[in-house]
């Protein structure tokens, strides 16, 4: 899993600064833990399992203590619940066309919060990577989008989970940039090339 670590930051920044020198685009990194919130997936679980105890108790051959069953429930729900929070049992809670959907809205959202759509030549390009889906979505502003076949767009190969992967995409974006909107001599860089971590 990509890791927003100081391993991550500058490794995204070196590459961005080297990619470029080569295109009239500005190209911004985005990463996020995940995409919107998945609460109700884990206090769902946490439901499920509060209700396989208690139809345990009720159907057990066991003696069961009613005076302890109301603390016996709330730990059942609290413990599944916090359980739930965790990405890999979330992930594999939540089905993949809601994880696509979260990760295109939130990279909507960046897309505009982190301001790619003001450069002065409309060459912005958001490059939006989150976590716990796995996922990468890639966004560009209008100048780029009539300069850009969008079948180019489908032959890079992300890997949001491994930072070489990930990395070697943004290099593949980089090339498809470079050949579709070459830097001018007069290039200037309008956007910090360092990646931004929404939390």
């Amino acid at each position: 899993m990509i890791h927003n670590d100081e391993r991550f930051h500058q490794a995204v920044q070196d590459c961005v600064e080297g990619l470029e020198q080569r295109t009239a685009a500005e190209l911004v990194v985005v990463s996020a833990p995940r995409s919107g919130s998945y609460r109700d997936l884990s206090l769902l679980l946490g439901v499920c399992a509060a209700a396989c105890l208690l139809l345990f108790a009720v159907f057990s051959p066991w003696q069961v203590d009613p005076a302890w069953l109301p603390v016996e429930l709330l730990a059942a729900f609290g413990l599944f619940s916090w359980i739930g929070e965790s990405p890999l049992v979330l992930r594999w809670l939540g089905d993949r066309e809601r994880q696509e959907r979260q990760v295109r809205q939130a990279a909507a959202a960046a897309f505009h919060t982190e301001q790619v759509h003001a450069t002065r030549q409309r060459v912005g390009v958001l490059v939006y990577v989150s976590a716990l889906e796995r996922r990468v979505e890639l966004i560009a502003d209008h100048r780029v989008e009539e300069r850009v076949p969008r079948a180019d767009w489908n032959l890079v190969h992300w890997r949001a989970d491994d930072l070489d992967g990930f990395l070697a995409g943004l290099r593949q974006v980089g090339a498809i940039l470079a050949e579709h909107l070459p830097a001018s001599e007069a290039r200037d860089n309008q956007l910090p090339d360092a990646p931004r971590v929404h939390e």
